[in-house]
């Protein structure tokens, strides 16, 4: 099966989803004092935001790629701040960047549907140079 372009974002929106639904349930541990627990969910955030940097494409994606790259240093710094300082103010602030950072992608993820809809009724002669795989951002 050939990955297209709108399966990988539909990939990349996953896994904001998986660290957000992470920091939900570290916020609501942090709220019953389950530190463990909450420890446990922020190092989850933490590995998902990593990976999502470690897979940055910063050739292709120059700007927008550091830009995402700070914000997931600032994430990562922010958290490990919370363990420190059990503030569930960095914690909704991290949810609030991740939760805009993945409506931009599903907007992206949308964009890239009709994309590759509209390349499925073009003849194939017309289509070969659409490389529908890959991401500018996300290699």
């Amino acid at each position: 099966m050939e990955v297209t372009t709108s399966n990988r974002l539909k990939l990349v929106v996953m896994i904001y989803d998986a660290a957000i639904s992470s920091l939900k349930q570290a916020e609501q541990c942090l709220k019953r004092n389950d530190s463990t627990k909450m420890n446990y969910y922020i190092s989850r955030t933490q590995l998902i935001v990593n990976e999502l940097n470690n897979t940055l494409d910063f050739k292709q994606g120059k700007e927008i790629a550091a830009t995402l790259s700070e914000l997931y240093y600032f994430i990562n710094r922010q958290l490990a701040e919370v363990i420190k300082d059990r503030d569930d103010k960095k914690i909704e602030q991290s949810i609030h960047i991740l939760m805009q950072l993945k409506e931009a992608w599903e907007d992206i993820c949308q964009k890239a549907d009709t994309i590759d809809s509209t390349l499925k009724n073009v003849p194939n002669e017309e289509a070969d140079g659409y490389q529908g795989r890959g991401s500018i951002i996300y290699g």
